[in-house]
């Protein structure tokens, strides 16, 4: 049986490149789409200056999310899967 607790989870999404961790590394460059690291002040394709923002940025940004924990969630939470608080969404800024 495998345990669901958020470290674990976590672990398993970063094998495969995916997950909260992975994505706070990269950003993706507006203008071509390519992958940089977080560190990138410009595109290594384009050569376009790149934001600060992550790719964990940019997905807190366009979902709604926890007020207490700042977790992003889907439209239909009614509790935080991360804090447990019952939620009254916000959406993304």
């Amino acid at each position: 049986m495998i345990r669901d607790n958020k470290s674990e989870k976590f672990m398993r999404l970063g094998t495969y490149g995916m997950g909260p961790v992975a994505m706070k590394k990269i950003k993706i460059c507006p203008r071509c789409g390519q992958i940089a690291k977080r560190t990138s002040l410009l595109c290594p394709a384009c050569k376009r200056l790149l934001t600060r923002k992550t790719l964990f940025d940019e997905y807190k940004m366009m979902h709604s999310r926890c007020p207490s924990c700042d977790i992003p969630l889907t439209s239909d939470t009614q509790y935080c899967p991360h804090c447990g608080r019952k939620v009254a969404l916000i959406p993304g800024k």
